[in-house]
Parts: C-alpha cells; structure tokens; sequence
C-alpha cells in the first residue's frame, strides 16, 4: 500500500531500519563520548586528572565543523552523481568500523592505550580524533545521503508523520542503549568498566546495517542535477539570490539555529548533570536505578508525543505548532534547573522525570515540525546540497556557541566534586539550563518574521 509518493511497507522499513541504526551511533556520540571522556578525567591513576568540560566542548565543536563541511561538499556530491543509496550502505559500514573502533581506547588492563603507556588526557585527545574520523563517515552516510534520501521521497501528505518517527528514533535509539548497554559504561560487582564491548556492539550493529540496507533500500528516483556542474551544485544553497528566492527556508533555518544552540548550552553535559549534579543514583540492587528511571519516563514519553506532534502537524498544519512546542521546550528546560535544589532523593527523581519529559517533548516536537517544514521548502533536486545548509544551521554553529558557554558556566557556576581517585572538577551548572532556556526566547524573531514571509508569499500565490 502506497500514497501519492510512492512511500510503502519497503520504505517504512528502511526509515526506520537505517535512521535507528544511525541514531545509535549518533546518540552514542553526542552523549556517551562525553560521559566517556568524564570517565578518562574521574578515573585516571595518576589523581591529576584534566578539564574535562573543556574536552568536551572542544569534542562537540570539532564534530560540529566535521560534520557541517562534510554534508556541504557530500551533500552536493549526492545530487550530481545520484546513487544515495550506495553512499549509505557503504557510508554506514565505515561508520560501523570507526564506532567499533573507540573500542580500542577503553582504558583497562588489556587496552592498548594502557599498554603503549598513554596517559588519560592522551587517551581523550585520541578519542577526539578518532570522533572527526567517525563524523566523516556518520555525516556522508546519514546526514547527507539519508537525509536527501528521504526528503526526495516524501511529500506534504506525509512528512510530519515521517519526521516524526525520524526524531521517536533518536529517544528510542538512547532508551535501548540506557537499558540494554548503559551496564557495560558503569561499574560492575567486580570494579571494572567495559567500555571495550558497549563501542564493539553498537559499532556491529551499525556495520551490518549498512550491509542490509543495499539490499533493503527501495530504488531511488532520478536525480534532476545531474547536468549541472558539481561547483554550480555545491553554492546553489549559499547564494544571496538563492535566499532571496526561498525567504521562508531560510527563516525556518534560523528558528532551528537559536533551537540548537539553547539545547547545546547543556544537552552534552545531561547525563552527567543528572547523575552527578542532581546526585540521582545510577547504581541500585534492583534493575532500574533512579537514573534510569528518569531516562524512561522522559524518553518513552516524548517518544509518544513526539509522533502525535508529527501526525498533528499533517492534519491540522505544522505552522500551528511551531510555538507551543517551543513553549514546551522552554518549560520544560526552566523545570531542570530546579532539579539540585530538591533535597530527598526521591522526590528529586520524580522531579527530574516530569522534568524531563517536558523537555524532551519540546527537545523532539521542535525538529518534527521545523524539519517538515524545511524539508516541504527545499527545492526538487537539491536535497543534498540543502541538507549542507541545514547543518551549518543545525548543527555547526549552535554547536561552536553553546557548548562553550555551558562550559563556561560549568567552571564559574558549576560545584566542585572529587572522585574516589582524588580528582576534583566542576560539575555541570544547573544554570546552563535557565540561560539556556531564555536563549530558547530568542527563537520568537525568526518565527515572527517567518509567520510574516509565509503571509506574504500566500498573497502573492493568490494574485
């Protein structure tokens, strides 16, 4: 059964087989490296440590340049050659082969690292490194294959409900990993970590994906830039007459740039905020610590608001939700600051999951809705050279401005903590979330002068 875009059973599965797999990898990224890295910093030997908060938003930017040169000069490659589908597949196999490869940096007793006798801040610095190498592969595959991919194959019937399962992904994607791999980042009855085997198993699982999906992914349409020079392609999205000539895209892009950098202010310090900072246990006899249990409540969720949101958007018009769920966003992130400042632990952790689930409502309704609309925006033919704009707003700005000022205020706001290895570091601040939440006000701008575009060009339509 097939709508007027051709998106049946076959396509469904690819969507959601491909984009999970992706976002396993992506979650790991954007989340466990850094958790990772904290590790590096609280369990070195030598008691030293290093500033970790800065690591992390060194890690986060150069990511973010990775990724956003990558899908510009990608992105562009996709629409002159055509053949996404070949670019995922093997594109998601590498991907896999790096993700497995931070499993080399593990510090134990058999690593290499430890065996060639780097010390913990070395060993992050290769983390680092081998991150970039792992966002080539990540951003080509995905951001810049995929993601054109699926824009070229929907249409304004479906592309809300498609965004949405897109963004219920990347929560289901973090709820696996916090349930079934979460234990191996942790320290077990032993005192050991296995960071080794969580990177081997999630890496796996994105190589083979990469190997089903040539055989899984449904014949792509032709590809109308063909013609053209790739140089031509490649500015396309960049030109001044191109903004001029697609006003409303680019207001759409410049909601999404004050969106992400609210949410980089404190979303890569998050799972250390809420272990360390609000002090929610994530060690329990039973199965589902305190930790995890606000992870669940906020991730499963948004995972069902987020489709609801997506299938609303289709029905009733995605402009109607674009404030309410930035309003959620804003609630919700303003909830969070409050979460150290409750005193039993208890209460603290039913707290923090109300909180979180009404920020990971906004945090997921935003892109469901602004992305279908960029994608409904985004000229035929030009999905990949646009998908390179989007990340310049997407990704590689707000992540060069909001981690640092989150590690800013981590350092002059954020309390002190010394492990049990006599390293003492900054914790993350709990007002990375109110100055993150008045950023997030910042976004009422670019969507009055968005609502004001899309009135304008409705006049004109109708003359």
């Amino acid at each position: 059964m097939k709508n007027k875009s051709g998106f049946g059973l076959r396509m469904w599965l690819s969507v959601i087989l491909v984009g999970l797999a992706g976002q396993f990898a992506w979650s790991l990224e954007n989340m466990y490296l850094n958790t990772y890295i904290t590790y590096l910093n609280f369990t070195d030997p030598s008691g030293q440590g290093f500033h970790y908060s800065s690591y992390i938003a060194i890690t986060t930017a150069a990511s973010a340049a990775v990724a956003t040169l990558t899908t510009v000069f990608m992105g562009a490659l996709t629409d002159k050659v055509g053949k996404r589908k070949l670019f995922i597949s093997v594109g998601y196999v590498l991907w896999g082969v790096c993700t497995m490869a931070f499993g080399l940096c593990a510090v134990n007793e058999s690593s290499p690292i430890i065996k060639i006798g780097l010390a913990s801040a070395q060993a992050a610095i290769l983390v680092i490194v081998l991150d970039c190498v792992m966002t080539f592969f990540g951003s080509t595959s995905n951001d810049a294959a995929f993601s054109a991919y699926v824009t070229a194959n929907t249409d304004e019937s479906n592309r809300g409900k498609v965004e949405g399962v897109l963004q219920i992904l990347s929560l289901i994607s973090m709820l696996v990993i916090f349930v079934g791999f979460n234990p191996l980042t942790t320290e077990d009855a032993n005192g050991e970590y296995h960071w080794d085997l969580f990177f081997y198993l999630l890496g796996g699982i994105v190589l083979l994906t990469g190997i089903v999906s040539f055989f899984l992914i449904p014949k792509e349409k032709e590809n109308s830039s063909k013609g053209r020079t790739y140089l031509s392609v490649l500015s396309s999205g960049f030109r001044p007459s191109t903004v001029k000539a697609h006003p409303t895209l680019y207001f759409l892009f410049l909601i999404y740039l004050v969106f992400a950098s609210a949410n980089q202010i404190f979303f890569p310090y998050l799972l250390v905020y809420i272990e360390r900072t609000c002090e929610i246990s994530n060690v329990s006899s039973s199965f589902l610590t305190p930790f995890a249990l606000v992870m669940a409540v906020a991730l499963l969720g948004g995972s069902v608001l987020s489709v609801l949101l997506g299938n609303l958007g289709d029905r009733f018009g995605k402009d109607k939700l674009i404030l309410p769920s930035l309003g959620i966003m804003f609630a919700g992130t303003f909830l969070l600051f409050f979460v150290p400042r409750i005193g039993n632990e208890t209460v603290r952790t039913v707290y923090a999951a109300i909180s979180g689930l009404i920020m990971i409502t906004g945090f997921v309704g935003v892109p469901t809705i602004v992305n279908a609309l960029i994608r409904e925006q985004i000229p035929k033919g030009e999905e990949g050279t646009f998908m390179g704009v989007r990340m310049l707003f997407v990704v590689a700005l707000p992540m060069l401005i909001g981690p640092f000022i989150g590690d800013a205020l981590n350092s002059t706001t954020g309390r002190m903590y010394k492990s049990s290895f006599g390293v003492e570091s900054a914790l993350p601040s709990p007002y990375a979330y109110l100055v993150s939440a008045f950023v997030l006000l910042l976004a009422l701008i670019p969507c009055f002068c968005y609502f004001r575009s899309r009135k304008e060009t409705v006049r004109a339509t109708e003359k």
